[in-house]
């Protein structure tokens, strides 16, 4: 994975450098694997996945700021996956080109409302804008994969949280997921 250096730092100076460069754009938050080091239980990630408040899906004021901090366009990674082309952008760092950090384009409800319900936290030491518990939920109960039901079951059970499930309920009837959030609150509680 990270050749040379100690991977939980480099995937958290990669997180760090990145926000400097977005400090001034638009809003946007943590999402993805190292936002469950706020909520659930952290796992290994291959990225660090950043979803990002923009009208269009333009990368170029975004570039320009991530550049001037020694990021650039993975033009081999945006060429073999044409279909995330419109959706994601991904960069790379000369520091820790092993480290790909992903910025993801609000373009559904409910990541503008991520964005909006975003709050600074701090990850490891890190002030970081990180999205919402539930909105972490519901955002990876939207994609679907195995492993994000086991990160949403580890937020469900984090017995620190006072998860707001009446918003949860509201997302899950909108985006019709409401068996996969039943499904993780009945296994939560066994």
């Amino acid at each position: 994975m990270v050749s040379g250096m100690d991977e939980p730092a480099g995937y958290l100076k990669a997180m760090a450098v990145a926000m400097e460069a977005l400090a001034s754009a638009p809003p946007y938050c943590l999402i993805g694997a190292l936002a469950l080091g706020a909520y659930g239980r952290p796992r290994a990630t291959n990225d660090v996945d950043f979803l990002v408040l923009a009208d269009s899906t333009v990368p170029e004021p975004f570039c320009s700021l991530l550049a001037k901090k020694g990021f650039s366009v993975d033009e081999r990674w945006q060429a073999a996956n044409p279909m995330a082309r419109e959706a994601v952008l991904r960069l790379t760092h000369q520091e820790f080109p092993d480290i790909p950090v992903d910025l993801i384009f609000a373009g559904a409800a409910l990541h503008r409302t991520a964005i909006a319900r975003r709050r600074s936290l701090l990850l490891h030491g890190i002030a970081a804008w990180i999205c919402s518990p539930e909105d972490l939920i519901m955002l990876k109960l939207h994609a679907g994969r195995p492993r994000d039901f086991e990160d949403v079951l580890g937020v469900v059970k984090n017995s620190h949280l006072r998860l707001d499930f009446n918003y949860l309920w509201d997302w899950a009837d909108r985006l019709g997921l409401q068996s996969e959030l039943s499904y993780v609150i009945e296994a939560a509680r066994s």
